[in-house]
């Protein structure tokens, strides 16, 4: 039945249906067949949303909304510029280096391709840079938004499999960082091949004039992570730190009003439905697996497969790649993680690692087709067919591979 379940489930995926409705008329349909009472549905959503560790994603969805509305953005990438602009390939290093700090900002890789899109890849355009590489390293760049936190995955993963979400953010930040590296080793390689220009000449007056600018704007994540990190405040907490800080910048500076607050809070509204959602669905959804003892019957069959654990994480990234490729991160969380917690206990692999390694999988399979959300956001925006960016996409990927693989054997990067 659990089966039939996931194939029906995929199906109605398939065929063009949200994935929130596929998994709610799946569950539902097989409640029914199962006997389970259906009077229980609505409280079972209600409960599957119903979280104050769930109120952490509108927050900080609504925290990248107000920063990418004011000049925030604008003056990380005159820091971002300042810093690795002197180098070959200089737009091409200020695109991964804004991202990186841009990332602090959403925590969602769709949002940090939408807006880099829009800005990069019309300047790299202008300096000489292939529209196809532009797309291809915004769009790689973007993945760090899920990755150094705040990571609306991750406080989805933390509250779907009750991880600690301050481990999630702290071991984010050395994955986060090793993909923006890798990414501009790539920039590099590329540059040294098709002569790419460099931005602009290394000063160190620019340099501390862009860090003055950029100093408030780098101290409300500083603020919002670091009292997290240190345990002062909760996810929640940390998120509507980060709201008011974000607030005030924009009114005391002038760069927000109520007419642009208003627009900001609808697109945040309809950011977060889409999101809670499937929260909510997954709670049905859950319920039908736990009946059926899915969970328990996969660990034990996964048991009686491999006594390793190192093979065990490589069925679990194939797994995770798999489910990125046709799911969003979101929803690839929803439906895999409560399945898989059970055996990753199991085996004795901490759950953090297993949180850091699942939101590097699913950054990786936002790039790759059929569903490739954030390399289709970007090519859709700059109007660029998803092919002609192949030729540079696949080193990228390999890039993000390599990444992964270390995330996965050495534990100790997270």
């Amino acid at each position: 039945m659990a089966i039939a379940l996931i194939l029906t489930m995929i199906f109605l995926i398939a065929i063009g249906l949200p994935v929130a409705f596929a998994m709610l008329l799946s569950a539902t349909g097989f409640m029914a067949l199962a006997g389970i009472g259906m009077p229980t549905l609505p409280v079972t959503l209600f409960s599957g949303s119903a979280s104050f560790v769930i109120l952490a994603v509108p927050l900080f969805i609504l925290m990248g909304e107000i920063m990418s509305s004011t000049s925030i953005a604008a003056r990380l990438i005159d820091l971002s510029r300042a810093l690795v602009g002197w180098m070959s390939g200089g737009l091409a290093h200020v695109n991964v280096v804004s991202s990186m700090l841009m990332a602090e900002m959403s925590g969602s890789a769709v949002a940090d391709a939408a807006m880099m899109g829009k800005l990069f890849v019309p300047q790299m355009e202008r300096a000489g840079y292939p529209r196809a590489f532009s797309v291809s390293v915004t769009a790689a760049s973007a993945i760090i938004g899920i990755i150094i936190p705040p990571s609306i995955a991750m406080v989805i993963f933390g509250a779907v499999s009750n991880t600690s979400i301050r481990d999630l953010f702290l071991a984010g930040l050395a994955p986060g960082i090793g993909l923006g590296i890798v990414f501009m080793i790539t920039n590099r390689l590329f540059a040294r091949r098709e002569n790419h220009p460099r931005d602009a000449a290394f000063a160190v007056a620019a340099l501390l004039a862009a860090l003055r600018r950029a100093l408030v704007p780098l101290l409300i994540p500083v603020v919002v992570i670091g009292g997290l990190i240190g345990g002062i405040v909760t996810p929640t907490e940390a998120a509507a730190i980060g709201v008011i800080a974000s607030l005030l910048y924009g009114f005391v500076l002038r760069e927000l009003s109520l007419a642009t607050l208003w627009r900001l809070l609808v697109s945040t509204s309809h950011q977060s439905a889409s999101i809670l959602i499937i929260v909510a669905a997954s709670a049905i959804l859950g319920q039908v697996l736990a009946n059926e003892q899915v969970p328990q019957r996969l660990a034990a069959h996964l048991g009686d497969t491999t006594e390793s654990a190192w093979l065990l994480l490589l069925y679990i990234n194939l797994l995770l790649l798999v489910a990125g490729m046709f799911l969003q991160a979101t929803a690839a969380i929803i439906v895999v993680v409560p399945v898989l917690m059970p055996v990753v206990l199991s085996f004795g692999i901490d759950p953090v690692h297993f949180g850091i390694l699942t939101c590097v999988n699913l950054a990786i399979g936002q790039q790759t087709p059929p569903v490739a959300t954030v390399l289709m956001t970007v090519c859709g925006i700059t109007r660029t067919p998803i092919k002609e960016t192949f030729p540079y996409m696949v080193w990228y990927l390999a890039a993000m591979f390599v990444v992964l693989a270390v995330v996965t054997y050495l534990p100790l990067m997270v």
